[in-house]
């Protein structure tokens, strides 16, 4: 199943503003991700790939203030925004797209992407072009979420219509097939289960709207979902303790070049 990548650069920009406030979620993997950082700073560029607003690299500026920071992203409202936050002394902002990084080769040497590779089209050329602008022992720091992430919801919508109403997410298999393939070494990938609950399907809708992460796929429906349609979906979602639940599959990935 393929993205649509002009629609997906429209919801993140669309969201950039308030990206932050809403964004706890990518917050808390983005927590667990930079605690895996090396202890010395990195001898060259560090980059934070598909950064969002920048936090991420926010957070390696603090860890290595004397390490100069690029941040990328694909929608430029997203690198408006992180330009309007305080950063490390020196910072480029670059919009692009991961699966074609405006990098030189050998040119970073440590790359972090939090949430960003299940927007490719090809992991496996997301991986390579990290590869690439990494230099023989650079260090790779990366999210994912992976396949079971929201399941609950995936299979709700399967009994409402034959859409596609879930973006599907890399298998652990194909994910370490790729890692391997694109020349990474003494790499390992750990995942962490989370489960949020929800009030009400709304509440859910709201969360992954307000981060950009509306359904992209291809086969998407174009129209307007009626209430009679939702209403079937909510009645069909599963729930713990009277709330909705929403099972999320972080993958945490670090890898050598």
């Amino acid at each position: 199943m393929s993205w649509d990548k002009r629609w997906m650069r429209r919801n993140f920009a669309g969201a950039a503003p308030h990206y932050d406030r809403l964004a706890g979620l990518q917050r808390q993997i983005g927590e667990k991700l930079l605690s895996d950082l090396p202890r010395e700073a990195p001898r060259g560029w560090m980059a934070d790939v598909g950064a969002g607003t920048g936090w991420c690299g926010r957070q390696m500026a603090r860890r290595y203030p004397s390490t100069p920071l690029l941040v990328l992203d694909i929608a430029v409202g997203m690198v408006e925004e992180a330009r309007k936050r305080p950063s490390a002394r020196e910072v480029k902002f670059v919009a692009g797209d991961i699966e074609a990084l405006p990098l030189a080769s050998a040119s970073v040497a440590l790359v972090i992407s939090n949430l960003a590779l299940q927007w490719c089209l090809d992991p496996d050329q997301a991986f390579r072009e990290m590869a690439r602008v990494l230099p023989a022992g650079g260090h790779l720091l990366l999210s994912t979420f992976v396949s079971g992430t929201l399941e609950e919801l995936r299979l709700a919508w399967s009994e409402v219509d034959d859409y596609s109403h879930v973006n599907e997410f890399i298998s652990l298999r194909r994910l370490r097939r790729a890692l391997a393939s694109a020349g990474f070494r003494e790499w390992r990938v750990a995942v962490e289960p989370m489960t949020l609950g929800y009030a009400t399907l709304r509440d859910l809708f709201r969360d992954l709207k307000g981060i950009g992460a509306h359904n992209v796929t291809s086969r998407r429906p174009r129209h307007m979902l009626g209430k009679g349609r939702l209403n079937r979906l909510e009645s069909l979602y599963p729930r713990q303790s009277g709330r909705l639940v929403a099972t999320f599959l972080p993958a945490y990935v670090s890898a050598v070049k």
